[in-house]
């Protein structure tokens, strides 16, 4: 039985998660409130007060009840397209056609900026 290398188990893995990524489906957070500004829009979402910042921390530490990220114009389409329904590769196959990029392209940025909302509770990734 011939053995693999580390290296291609390695490239082996990184398939198989950018297959299971593609076939994920992106949910917008509930709670998240998305206003347009300008070209494009200012999402905010709520977030908890850590443990730690409790009087009388509190009072000299400014703190926020929401988190809020400005979204360009790309990305609030990006963010639009998040309904639920379409798949991550649906989605990169519809901002490259729009902005007339190759698929290869297209996943690199969008794949890079969906990973940054989930990061950021602005959405999930749902397995199918």
């Amino acid at each position: 039985m011939k053995r693999r290398s580390a290296r291609q188990q390695e490239h082996t893995k990184r398939q198989m998660a950018v297959s299971q990524l593609l076939s994920a489906v992106p949910h917008k957070n509930e709670a998240m409130k998305l206003q347009p500004a300008g070209r494009g829009a200012l999402v905010s979402v709520p977030v908890r007060r850590p443990k730690w910042l409790a009087p009388p921390v509190s009072w000299i530490l400014p703190w926020s009840r929401h988190r809020r990220v400005q979204l360009d114009e790309p990305g609030t389409e990006v963010l639009n397209l998040c309904d639920g329904q379409r798949t991550v590769e649906e989605i990169i196959e519809r901002f490259a056609q729009e902005h007339r990029l190759s698929f290869r392209e297209g996943q690199t940025a969008v794949t890079q900026f969906l990973r940054e909302l989930v990061r950021r509770g602005i959405i999930v990734l749902l397995g199918t």
